[in-house]
């Protein structure tokens, strides 16, 4: 009776209160397969063994025809003729119903008289109205005797039009309902129940596949045993170690064996209805069935009306639907393939001719798909155009499918193979978009065609970080001759954009930069006959290369300029033309929209970011709020939720607002829509390794922190390895991703590794300046690092490229308070410390301008506004999240005598892993990964003696008594980012 103790409860409570003299009646109800029958079994069985006398019965599908047939099966009586003649009636009884309800009556209060009797009466929706009106009468006339009714009714099946049995049936249990009975449904089972089940099924506990197959049966029981048991039965379990593995999840031949019984059981047309419509899908509408079938709504109407009282169909909405979905596969299955094919390819012909979009005859093209077939083709290219703004991985299938089945002397098969690649990279797939794009080039191709395969191959290498094989492809489209204007168009934004490459990839100005810049300014210098794609791109080109060489003002002013010369999301309405008409006569300036409906954006917009560039700068400068909104924009701008970059530079703005959380999120986010590929999966990885940093989870962050191509200091802590990376594969490294990589080398190697990652921004006032664009904050950073490498001249470079930049922009006062806050570290200057404190632009920035301060005031015995500047460090620390700042900042206090509670009691278990605190799951992680008690403590900002303490600790309540056993317990105990956090 797994699931149904609630019900079974009712049932043991009702047959006590018979023992005792009373009774009660339990009516239950459920779809076909819930258990009602088995209920009613069970209950009949433990009767019997209680010292009842247990009376059972059924009514029949045709059992309506025969009068109390049921009442008469279930006390043993003959039929109802034979009945009669044993004892005529009176013959002032007119209506012999009344003396044969007399003579049930009589016979059940006789059983009733010497013990207590329980009438068990099961699927009542096929009962004759003479018994459940007999039944209506024997439950009043014998409420005072110890008879206990449980009475069951099917509500899975339904008869259109009331009146008939289902309908008397339903009032017989409102009627008894109201007069005191119990009413119980026995619904699906729950995840737990589906559990119980399978382990009793399969002999061993239930592998996670379950409550999948326990959703395709709806949570029935009956199903969902005959599912596990054929699985079973064919070997598709495996059973090691107690526990089960599914080794197929197909439906078993028990359950097409099943399925067949019940299409068997069915009238000739309804079974073609059923197996015809299965092909449409789940669900589906009577209109579609029957435009399949060749007939009319109205003509299978009685098909219909069976498929639903057997319980095979049901509504939904407008619609109608298969009740289970593993009933609708087996079905589906059941088909020859063959006649599936031919069924497909009908559905999609209807489809197409019904006009209006294409998607939903896709899918039913692909199935039925012929190869060659113009028209399933031309059906599959329309249905790409509609999705790939909203689903580009939906898109990519459908044109990959689509490039499969073209003939390769079809001349439309170059613009699909295009199209192909061009959705498979937008779905992130870019591995596929290139093999689809060497596949073609390596085949006879025209001219143009390759050179449009050429320029989707570019924005697929430029997608994955691969700026220098991107140009090269864009320069061979682009020596093609004669190539139509909004192909020249493309190529040179792809052009564009590799030479550029991602917003703050280049570490040094170089002749690719300097010759973007000189095309970008001749575009926008003569944009007649460009496209508009064409001179967003050169906009963001120019505004990308102007901010990050420190030119801050004219860079914003540009992405501003290609942010408002682009389509307005919402609407994809168009601005005026940049500095005149460009549209010439070959139609340049009519770039087709990527996803074919005119709203969101063409691909060529995705590919300059042009709304995204300037949240990326507006990040860089410590406008949050308007970065936001941009990034806002920028999700409509792509058009799907499939494309990495808004969540990627989301995360940054996050993680600089101090909401580490939020940052976190967003950040994986885009590392799983990026697959961890190119500039956004590289962002992303940066800032998980920031947050995780910031938090204490060192080893995350080695794991996190994006590559660096200076190697070379010693490490003497454990790292997480990575796969080396030739250069032609290496994405472009952010300034700001080098940073986070020498901060995260900094926390494990100490100041002269980090040192050494950075020597080039120390030696080079261009590159530094690059870098505090990205991150205005490093500055005090490197000028920390450097004095605490005992690099002087390095910290002072860093301080005057921080100047020189804030010098040169005046109004961005994120570099001006960064500026002033590495001088004061630089000079030891108080004063400027204060001020850097008040004006920086974030959280971080802040807290750290105030530890300084705290720092410098301490080193001169000012105490007590020492301590002032540091609490207030803390404070800010801890608001953010920074757990690992705000241990370093404790120690500091501690250090002056100064001690915060910091931690919060809970209640715990004396013992196991669960009984561990925080302070003592970081200390058990990081020795877990091998470090030694004085390198733990140098992590988490207390002395070894503490460590020791704590390990002692450790060790009491596991039970262990060594580090090796200790590694072995935390292996079994997976963990979350803030176990590792320090708490010292």
């Amino acid at each position: 009776m797994r699931g149904r103790e609630p019900e079974w409860r009712i049932v043991t409570r009702l047959l006590r209160e018979a023992r005792k003299g009373g009774g009660g009646t339990l009516l239950v109800e459920g779809e076909p397969g819930t258990g009602k029958s088995l209920l009613l079994s069970e209950a009949a069985a433990h009767a019997a063994r209680q010292g009842l006398v247990a009376i059972t019965g059924q009514a029949e599908r045709l059992g309506e025809f025969v009068p109390l047939a049921p009442l008469l099966k279930a006390l043993d009586e003959p039929p109802v003729r034979e009945f009669l003649e044993e004892d005529d009636a009176p013959a002032e009884w007119r209506d012999p119903r009344l003396h044969l309800l007399e003579r049930l009556r009589a016979r059940l209060e006789i059983r009733a008289s010497t013990r207590p009797v329980l009438v068990a009466l099961d699927d009542l929706q096929w009962a004759d109205r003479d018994t459940l009106a007999a039944l209506r009468t024997l439950h009043w006339e014998l409420a005072g005797a110890p008879v206990v009714w449980l009475l069951a009714r099917d509500i899975g099946a339904c008869r259109a039009g009331p009146g008939g049995a289902h309908d008397e049936a339903r009032r017989l249990f409102d009627i008894l309902e109201r007069h005191g009975a119990a009413r119980v449904v026995l619904g699906p089972l729950t995840e737990a129940d589906v559990a119980a089940v399978a382990e009793d099924v399969l002999g061993a506990a239930p592998p996670p596949e379950v409550p999948a197959l326990a959703a395709q049966t709806g949570g029935n029981p009956f199903l969902l045993t005959e599912l596990l048991t054929g699985l079973r039965e064919e070997g598709a379990v495996e059973i090691a170690g107690g526990r089960a593995r599914l080794l197929s999840t197909e439906p078993p031949g028990r359950v097409h064996a099943l399925v067949r019984r019940m299409l068997d059981g069915l009238d000739c047309d309804t079974r073609r209805l059923v197996e015809t419509a299965a092909v449409l899908g789940r669900s589906f509408t009577a209109e579609d069935a029957a435009e399949l079938m060749g007939t009319t709504p109205a003509a299978l109407l009685p098909a219909f009306e069976e498929a639903l009282e057997e319980g095979v169909l049901t509504t939904a909405g407008e619609a109608l639907e298969f009740r289970h979905e593993l009933v609708w596969r087996a079905v589906v299955a059941g088909l020859p393939a063959s006649l599936r094919t031919a069924l497909h390819h009908q559905i999609g012909e209807i489809l197409l001719d019904r006009g209006g979009s294409a998607v939903r005859a896709a899918s039913h093209l692909v199935e039925g798909a012929r190869p060659g077939d113009a028209r399933t083709l031309g059906g599959l290219d329309r249905a790409v155009r509609e999705v790939l703004g909203s689903s580009p991985d939906a898109a990519a299938d459908l044109a990959v499918q689509a490039v499969r089945l073209s003939d390769p002397a079809d001349p439309s098969r170059p613009e699909r193979v295009v199209t192909a690649i061009q959705a498979t990279a937008e779905a992130g797939r870019l591995d596929e978009a290139e093999r689809l794009a060497r596949a073609a080039l390596a085949g006879p191709v025209s001219g143009e065609a390759a050179a449009a395969v050429r320029c989707g191959l570019a924005c697929a290498l430029f997608m994955d970080g691969r700026a220098g094989q991107a140009v090269a492809e864009a320069r061979a489209a682009l020596r093609e001759p004669g190539l139509p204007g909004h192909l020249r168009d493309r190529a040179t934004l792809a052009l564009l954009c590799g030479l550029a490459g991602e917003p703050g990839a280049r570490e040094a100005e170089t002749e690719a930069e300097r010759e973007a810049e000189r095309e970008a300014e001749a575009i926008l210098l003569s944009p007649e006959g460009r496209g508009d794609t064409l001179v967003v791109g050169a906009l963001t080109a120019l505004a990308t290369i102007r901010w990050e060489s420190g030119h801050l003002a004219d860079g914003l002013r540009l992405a501003r300029e290609a942010v408002r010369h682009t389509a307005t999301p919402s609407t994809g309405e168009r601005p005026e033309p940049y500095q005149g008409d460009r549209a010439g006569a070959d139609g340049a300036g009519a770039e087709p929209r990527a996803d074919g409906q005119g709203g969101g954006s063409s691909f060529g917009e995705r590919l300059a970011c042009p709304r995204l560039t300037l949240a990326s700068i507006l990040a860089d400068a410590r406008c949050l709020d308007e970065a936001r909104a941009l990034l806002g924009e920028a999700g409509e701008e792509a058009g799907n939720g499939a494309w990495a970059g808004p969540a990627a530079v989301r995360a940054r703005v996050e993680l600089i607002a101090g909401r580490l959380d939020e940052a976190a999120a967003r950040a994986r986010t885009a590392l799983d829509l990026s697959r961890g590929r190119g500039a956004f999966g590289t962002l992303a990885s940066s800032v998980i390794a920031a947050v995780s940093l910031r938090r204490g989870d060192l080893r995350a962050a080695s794991a996190h922190a994006p590559p660096h191509r200076t190697h070379g200091a010693a490490r003497t802590g454990p790292e997480q390895g990575r796969a080396p990376e030739t250069p032609e594969e290496t994405a472009p490294v952010h300034a700001r991703c080098a940073l986070i990589a020498a901060q995260v080398a900094e926390a494990r190697d100490g100041p002269v590794a980090a040192a050494k990652l950075l020597a080039h921004l120390y030696a080079d006032a261009g590159q530094a300046r690059r870098a505090l664009v990205a991150d205005p904050d490093a500055a005090s950073w490197l000028a920390r690092t450097a004095l605490a490498a005992g690099d002087r001249p390095g910290a002072e470079a860093a301080v005057a490229a921080a100047e020189d930049l804030a010098a040169g922009n005046p109004g961005f006062p994120a570099v001006e308070a960064a500026a002033r806050h590495a001088r004061g570290l630089l000079d030891d200057d108080p004063d400027a410390l204060g001020a850097a404190g008040e004006e920086g632009a974030d959280p971080w920035a802040r807290a750290s301008a105030a530890e300084d301060l705290g720092a410098a005031l301490a080193a001169r015995g000012d105490r007590q506004a020492a301590v002032r500047g540091l609490d207030r460090a803390l404070s800010c620390y801890e608001r953010s999240g920074s757990v690992r700042d705000a241990a370093r900042v404790r120690r500091r206090l501690r250090r002056m005598g100064v001690r915060h509670r910091h931690w919060a009691t809970a209640e715990r278990p004396v013992s196991g892993w669960g009984s561990l605190t925080d302070t003592e799951r970081a200390v058990a992680r990081l020795v877990t990964q091998g470090w030694t008690n004085r390198q733990v403590a140098d992590q988490m900002f207390i002395s070894a003696h503490t460590v020791a303490f704590h390990l002692r600790q450790i060790f009491r309540k596991l039970g262990v008594g060594s580090r090796v056993e200790l590694t072995r317990l935390a292996l079994e105990h997976p963990h979350t980012p803030s176990e590792d956090a320090p708490h010292g």
